[in-house]
């Protein structure tokens, strides 16, 4: 299941007006299998949306190698603070895979989901729902990187 945020994600990286970079199996997917640089290669292949999606890279600024430093540190804390406080017994796990493998749910609409039921605050966070597809997958002796979680 994709949620509104997915949906949004998805419609501009095949329109040739954003990048989709995801390790997201049901992104990847429900974008047609798009990887990170595929949707301007095939905007700009198929004559449609070359305009637009040299617009947007001509936004793209090149980081610097301390900003890129600092923004992989901040996502690096972000997800550590994510693996320390998430936790769920193995009925939560259960219901996290039920969730993600039979119901197909994104990285972030998992997390979207669990914000709801459990009143946290961090919404869809992608980071979220990636420690939580994590802890459940390891909870259940499974890999959450690895079929049929990703």
């Amino acid at each position: 299941m994709l949620d509104a945020d997915d949906e949004q994600i998805i419609k501009e990286a095949t329109g040739g007006a954003a990048i989709l970079v995801t390790w997201d199996r049901v992104l990847r997917l429900a974008a047609s299998g798009i990887t990170p640089y595929d949707a301007l290669d095939k905007a700009t292949a198929a004559g449609t949306g070359t305009k637009e999606a040299q617009a947007e890279v001509s936004r793209l600024r090149r980081l610097s190698p301390a900003e890129l430093t600092a923004l992989a540190d901040r996502a690096n804390k972000t997800h550590a603070s994510f693996r320390q406080y998430i936790e769920f017994n193995r009925e939560g796990a259960n219901l996290i895979r039920q969730l993600r493998v039979d119901k197909d749910y994104s990285w972030r609409a998992v997390a979207r989901f669990c914000s709801r039921v459990w009143r946290a605050p961090w919404g869809g966070n992608q980071l979220a729902g990636m420690v939580i597809c994590e802890k459940a997958a390891k909870l259940l002796g499974e890999d959450f990187l690895q079929p049929p979680w990703n």
